[in-house]
């Protein structure tokens, strides 16, 4: 492997202050909505630079000043998301069926708007993401409610069929799962189709984590179980996760449901905006030049998920895990420690550790918190040393 793109090994001997220093000279959210004595571990970002790749395709295109009308890159990128993951995951997307949005939730909200009305039901998987409760209740829309099952959060064939009821129109579908990190099952996800098939619903699937996957763990995309799921289903991905580029506003959506394909015909042209040539020189990179360092970041998260399994089954055994399949989000479990509705309000104010609120994730995250562990390891270990000493001197 080439490691000229690779990331410092999780023990590099850097100082904690050296990490430090550089985070807190960001101006990203995650490192200014807190004062600078809070850790912070919430938002999905992390802490690793971009890859280089998609730094240097930015930097090339600014030393050429070449910010006029460039849809280069743009026009490359189906082609390349098709290779991306016929290499990665075994399914060839139709380049044809490819349309490029400015974010992965732009084409998630753009999705239902165009094939729900209010009171619709929209099918969900909770805990979830919540961006996903807001798309749908923001927009009149109802949420369907489809628990995960704790502690390995499977997902219960039964349950879905039943949650269907007459005006249910479509499943948002987040695969891999955020915030549990479960991988779903070709059984599961196949029983996801039958239940779309068997009622027309369109289906909206979020893959954006699929190739942040650990080892041993094989993502399967929604639409390679077939031509009919495929016919239903709108693909939405991007490079931000794997590749640290959020800020550069740029995802893609494959629309297999004509449903979908004609409603955006159907829009006027520049109603939805188009995505800058920066984040899309930036993703092209990614996915033809990025495997390397992806490999070696995919390495350096397990590591970290692994050393922060170990330090909880340790130190506190009391906050229940069950290790992500993929995702660099530790889905913690406090409900043992009688912290309240949101543990993560608690850790702020008494070990001063920014994580996820678990009740934004739905009801069933109440005594639930998120943690971002793609940070280095001295990091994650002070993270975890003030969650263990606040809560052992209470």
């Amino acid at each position: 492997m080439d490691t000229s793109d690779a990331i410092p090994p999780a023990d590099a001997r850097e100082p904690l202050s050296a990490d430090l220093h550089r985070l807190r000279s960001l101006t990203s959210i995650k490192w200014t909505m807190h004062d600078r004595e809070v850790l912070p571990a919430w938002v999905a970002d992390m802490d690793l630079p971009p890859a280089p790749v998609a730094v240097e395709a930015v930097e090339r295109l600014a030393a050429r000043g070449d910010f006029g009308y460039n849809f280069d890159a743009a026009v490359k990128l189906p082609a390349a998301f098709a290779a991306w993951q016929e290499a990665r995951h075994g399914w060839r997307p139709d380049p044809g069926c490819l349309r490029l949005f400015c974010d992965v939730m732009q084409a998630v909200q753009v999705a239902l708007w165009l094939t729900t009305e209010p009171g619709d039901g929209v099918v969900i998987f909770t805990p979830i993401y919540p961006p996903f409760l807001s798309s749908v209740t923001g927009t009149g829309r109802r949420v369907v409610d489809c628990p995960l099952d704790p502690p390995g959060w499977r997902l219960d064939p039964n349950r879905l069929a039943d949650a269907i009821d007459e005006r249910t129109r479509a499943i948002l579908l987040c695969s891999p799962h955020n915030p549990t990190g479960r991988v779903f099952s070709v059984e599961e996800l196949e029983a996801v189709a039958e239940v779309a098939a068997r009622h027309d619903l369109l289906v909206i699937s979020d893959e954006i984590w699929g190739d942040l996957t650990h080892r041993d763990t094989c993502f399967r995309p929604f639409a390679s179980l077939g031509e009919q799921a495929a016919s239903r289903t709108v693909t939405v991905s991007a490079a931000s996760k794997a590749f640290n580029v959020a800020g550069l506003r740029c995802a893609v959506a494959h629309i297999g449901d004509g449903r979908v394909s004609d409603g955006l015909a159907a829009l006027p042209d520049h109603l939805l905006g188009a995505v800058g040539s920066p984040g899309a020189e930036a993703t092209l990179a990614a996915w033809t030049r990025g495997g390397p360092w992806l490999e070696a970041t995919r390495d350096h998260l397990t590591a970290q998920r692994d050393h922060l399994a170990s330090r909880l089954s340790d130190e506190l055994p009391e906050v229940r895990f069950s290790l992500p399949e993929a995702t660099y989000l530790a889905w913690l479990d406090f409900r043992g420690l009688e912290l309240g509705e949101d543990p993560a309000r608690w850790l702020l104010e008494n070990a001063r550790v920014a994580l996820s609120a678990g009740p934004d994730f739905g009801a069933h995250g109440r005594g639930f918190a998120r943690l971002n562990f793609a940070t280095s390891r001295k990091i994650l270990d002070e993270i975890v040393d003030r969650v263990v000493t606040a809560l052992r001197s209470r």
